[in-house]
């Protein structure tokens, strides 16, 4: 795998630092805001899955509450528009005529707060959208810099990562805190959730290890187990080569099924072809031929692959 270091995307790998130094909380990552994007007063963060109306999750501030309170009250505002366009709404002066008109009701009420600029990025990333926005505010006017975009999408990508995994329903604290530096010696809480950890090319060995261990500790035969682990790894060598240089990885096992989902932020599958399927590759028919159930969910934002292998029964 030499020469694979030199794909590493800064801003995928920015993503998965925040996811792994924050995660799974959602929470969590809200309170390092502050710290995080120093280029804003406040934020704040309304979410809820496609078709539904987002709910108010976090608020920096008692100003950021009151504004993330009155779109949904006014029925307008930055929230509901990146919402419906799936696009940055991005508001350099609040006072311009043209927003105004926009949002009458919302402009008024952020005006009287003090607030004066106003940022709307939507929870896209991974290949699935939530519906909601994050919301950043300023007190005053100017558009964003370069540093604060960058600081604001890299946010943002990490909270819809967040978000969705946090549809699993499942308990990822310990998981999460036994993956971070200097944990790794943990024992592990009882759980169905086995192992959490984001990989890049130096660690595709390691991560087989531990996946074919928890493999065959859940009653796999051999076969089914080494056939389980090359199908986990042809999709994190994919993840390495064609999505940034980084994915995670979450393994855990439910009822009488094993399931891993590896994740990335590179640019999804195109239409007309798959990168699993290109040369060199064991590609996905390998993959589907290895598990009981395979779920694709790709789009431009990145791609999640959920496989799915039945446990046997107890002998």
């Amino acid at each position: 795998m030499t020469g694979e270091s030199d794909r590493y995307s800064p801003v995928e790998s920015r993503v998965w630092d925040l996811v792994s130094g924050y995660g799974p909380d959602v929470d969590g990552l809200c309170r390092a805001s502050a710290a995080l994007m120093t280029g804003f007063a406040g934020m704040g963060l309304s979410a809820g899955p496609v078709g539904t109306v987002p709910r108010v999750r976090f608020f920096s501030d008692a100003t950021s509450s009151r504004l993330e309170s009155a779109q949904f009250t006014l029925d307008e505002g930055p929230c509901r528009d990146a919402t419906a366009s799936g696009e940055p709404v991005l508001v350099e002066d609040l006072a311009a005529d043209s927003w105004r008109e926009r949002w009458p009701w919302f402009t008024t009420a952020a005006l009287s707060a003090g607030v004066r600029a106003v940022f709307a990025l939507p929870l896209h990333a991974g290949g699935v959208v939530h519906d909601g926005a994050i919301d950043l505010y300023r007190p005053v006017p100017g558009p964003l810099t370069g540093a604060d975009h960058l600081a604001a999408t890299t946010f943002s990508a990490a909270m819809a990562e967040l978000l969705t995994i946090e549809r699993h329903g499942l308990n990822l604290t310990d998981a999460f805190q036994r993956a971070r530096p200097g944990n790794a010696a943990a024992p592990e809480a009882p759980g169905n959730v086995l192992m959490a950890c984001w990989f890049g090319p130096v660690k595709l060995s390691a991560v087989r290890s531990r996946v074919r261990a928890h493999a065959l500790g859940l009653g796999l035969r051999d076969g089914q187990a080494r056939r389980f682990v090359l199908a986990v790894h042809e999709a994190m060598v994919n993840a390495v080569r064609h999505a940034g240089g980084r994915g995670q990885l979450l393994l855990w096992h439910r009822d009488d099924q094993l399931w891993c989902e590896i994740s990335d932020h590179g640019p999804g599958i195109p239409a007309e072809h798959t990168y699993l399927a290109d040369a060199g590759s064991i590609g996905l028919q390998m993959i589907r031929r290895a598990c009981t159930s395979l779920e694709i969910t790709t789009d431009s934002s990145g791609t999640r692959l959920l496989l799915g292998h039945r446990l046997n029964p107890p002998s």
